[in-house]
């Protein structure tokens, strides 16, 4: 009988253990939806986050516009990084007060990726001369927004509608033009950058299209502001900083 009590003791400290640490688990885990364009980025963001802190950081990558309509939705998040202002704008619109801690934490620019197979381009009237050019579609991504701007500004939308694929976001329109599926995509610098086998030609005029920055927000929840408020101070720290730069991002 002594030892069934024992036994049986042990038993429930072992549940206990089990209930806590799943419990603690929870209770250390981050979630940050995040535009797709930031991928490769903050991966390595999230080894030098979770190497310093207990939390566990699990991302959502997709189209801005897309995202901040799940959340919106009441998906769970604790982090919201949008590529460009118009996304953060409709989430704080529709969960308003929730919404806090709002800052810019780099900046991007649009250029024009193509095979090497593809004929050079002199500026960026030579799309016209291509048969198929991907960009993210305007409603899900801001960078259809912007790559729709500098179409539009420059003349080239009315007349090539035809010739353009949308895509669900950024890198969906970079795979398009990588599978070879299309001549050429028009996308942030930092994704073509991504692609080492692919020749990026940066001649989008930058006034042709607003500017393009990246605002992150702690989306309020039970317990989690503060761990949501220390990941954002450590997206604008300094070392985080140059981590950004090392991707292209300015």
């Amino acid at each position: 009988m002594k030892k069934m009590r024992i036994l049986t003791r042990w038993f429930i400290a072992a549940v206990a253990l089990v209930l806590f640490l799943g419990c603690h688990s929870n209770e250390d885990e981050l979630v940050v939806f995040a535009a797709a364009s930031l991928t490769d980025v903050l991966t390595e963001v999230k080894e030098e986050y979770e190497f310093q802190n207990k939390t566990i950081v699990q991302y959502n990558f997709g189209g801005s516009q897309s995202l901040a309509v799940e959340l919106s939705k009441g998906s769970p998040g604790h982090i919201f990084i949008s590529a460009g202002e118009p996304p953060m704008e409709f989430l704080y619109s529709e969960m308003g007060s929730r919404i806090s801690g709002v800052t810019s934490i780099a900046t991007n620019s649009l250029v024009i990726v193509t095979n090497p197979q593809t004929a050079g381009l002199l500026d960026y009237s030579s799309l016209a001369e291509l048969d198929l050019i991907s960009l993210a579609d305007p409603n899900l991504a801001p960078a259809g927004v912007y790559s729709r701007e500098f179409l539009v500004n420059t003349g080239l939308w009315s007349f090539m509608k035809d010739k353009f694929i949308f895509a669900a976001d950024v890198r969906a329109a970079l795979n398009y033009v990588k599978s070879g599926n299309v001549d050429a995509a028009i996308v942030y610098m930092t994704d073509g950058l991504t692609e080492p086998n692919l020749l990026i030609w940066d001649i989008v005029p930058p006034d042709s299209y607003g500017p393009i920055s990246y605002p992150v927000a702690v989306i309020e929840a039970e317990n989690r502001n503060q761990s949501g408020q220390s990941f954002v101070e450590f997206l604008v720290s300094p070392e985080v900083g140059d981590i950004f730069h090392s991707y292209g991002f300015r």
